[in-house]
């Protein structure tokens, strides 16, 4: 069997952690069977079939890289299948349905549904009407609905993750297949797309599992054989909770935009639910193909740990050649001062020491732009007596320090630091605030040589000479 898969998202604005891995988990899959990866849009609803909301959802496909094989043309470039695009194949499926017997129209209104309902909902009411009511009804012109007549058997399918999945039919409803406005509901557009693009396994998330089993039947009455389905587990939040956006981010494009790595993301998400055969935990993009397998997918809920996306994020970081690491820079960040990034890169500032991307132009700023000084900084180390005598001797060993290198730079300072009895590590405190602005920054003395003689001596004289209130 030639592997056939898709992602079919629902337009939302946004890429969900969730959909996305979905979709990692068919591209995976196909790409280790040597198969092919569809992607469809599943735009049949007026309200969110828009291009704000459908683009973002490619351009995080794209950032992942997650690439299609098909599309209306050629090519995953030509974009994806639409849903909304194909509503004749799906009126020609219900047709097929119809005159097989397996459907029926329905011309209750919601709330007589509603008034006469079961524990299953829908009570069959139009189910076997007498002839003479159904011609009355539509000679009428009363708007009706299509609804799957549901079997007296059960619907039982084989899942990949889960077992076997079955209903009994006396806990299903007869269900909508075509609205009273004619359109298609998901089961019907799914179950038709599907056949006509001849998948042959449906990785989704378990909230479709319910939808499954309906789906099944339309295959049965049809008399196609369905897909092979795999119902992936739930993403949980570190207390164990559904992933939602109430409570945190939940969008691939925030982790974009902090600064994760798409290569980070993708080694992150591929965890949630499965694992590699050696239990490695930093895996490449080729690793990952070459060992996914759906076997490994476990039924469990997978805990989405944002503390790991950052322990990897910062690891594939480090990862990155210095040129790599100021393109990712400069794309998140075009405004960046570039050659305070250049310096803090030539001398490893940051490589070692962020966690996200977003993190660069803050840590570098006053490299290139003299600081504000934190005032809760000053009022715990400048505020001190010995800080004026300091400054005043670190400005003037720089003045007249030669060579100009880190490492004379570094002598110079800890030499002082000795000379005036002072701590190793609050010591030179002053001076840092002096030259960052703050108690915490990149590393001192690699500060002061980017930063120049001439300003870095500038900085400790307007330290000393400044006074800062609490408030300033």
């Amino acid at each position: 069997m030639s592997v056939r898969v898709r992602f079919a998202p629902n337009p939302s604005g946004e890429l969900h952690v969730g959909s996305a891995r979905a979709a990692m988990f068919n591209w995976l899959f196909a790409r280790n069977s040597g198969g092919t990866f569809i992607l469809r849009i599943e735009d049949t609803d007026p309200a969110t079939a828009k291009p704000e909301f459908i683009k973002p959802i490619l351009d995080a496909l794209r950032w992942l890289g997650l690439d299609w094989d098909e599309g209306p043309e050629a090519g995953g470039d030509a974009g994806p299948y639409f849903q909304s695009q194909r509503r004749d194949l799906h009126l020609a499926t219900l047709a097929k349905v119809m005159e097989a017997g397996s459907a029926y129209r329905c011309w209750c209104t919601p709330d007589e549904v509603k008034a006469r309902g079961t524990p299953r909902g829908y009570d069959r009411h139009c189910r076997d009407l007498p002839e003479s009511e159904r011609a009355r009804l539509e000679a009428e012109g009363h708007p009706f609905a299509v609804r799957f007549r549901v079997p007296d058997h059960p619907s039982v399918f084989t899942d990949l993750i889960r077992g076997q999945v079955s209903v009994e039919p006396g806990d299903m409803q007869d269900f909508v297949l075509a609205r009273s406005d004619g359109s298609p509901t998901f089961v019907l557009a799914n179950a038709s797309d599907d056949i006509a693009m001849r998948i042959t396994h449906a990785v989704r998330g378990e909230d479709l599992l319910s939808a499954a089993n309906q789906t099944v039947l339309i295959y049965e009455a049809l008399g196609a054989e369905p897909p092979i389905y795999a119902h992936l587990p739930l993403i949980l939040d570190s207390d164990r909770r559904k992933l939602s956006k109430r409570r945190a981010p939940t969008g691939i494009a925030h982790y974009r935009q902090e600064g994760s790595l798409s290569e980070a993301l993708v080694n992150c998400l591929a965890l949630l639910g499965w694992s590699s055969p050696t239990l490695d935990e930093i895996l490449s993009r080729e690793r990952l193909v070459g060992e996914f397998t759906l076997d490994r997918v476990q039924p469990h809920g997978a805990i989405f740990d944002r503390q790991k996306l950052d322990w990897m994020n910062q690891e594939y970081i480090k990862a990155l050649s210095p040129g790599e690491l100021r393109s990712r820079v400069l794309e998140l960040h075009p405004d960046t001062n570039q050659e305070a990034l250049a310096a803090a890169i030539e001398h490893d500032l940051i490589q070692t020491r962020v966690v996200r991307l977003s993190e660069v132009p803050q840590a570098i700023s006053y490299l290139s732009a003299r600081p504000s000084i934190d005032p809760n900084a000053w009022d715990q180390f400048m505020s001190e007596g010995r800080a004026d005598a300091t400054l005043e001797a670190a400005a003037a060993k720089l003045e007249s320090l030669e060579p100009w290198t880190v490492h004379a730079i570094k002598e110079a300072i800890q030499s002082l630091v000795a000379d005036l009895g002072l701590h190793k590590r609050k010591g030179p405190q002053p001076i840092r605030i002096a030259i960052s602005g703050t108690t915490v920054s990149l590393p001192l003395f690699e500060s002061i040589y980017i930063i120049g003689r001439a300003e870095s001596v500038a900085r400790l004289r307007a330290a000393r000479e400044v006074s800062v209130s609490p408030a300033g």
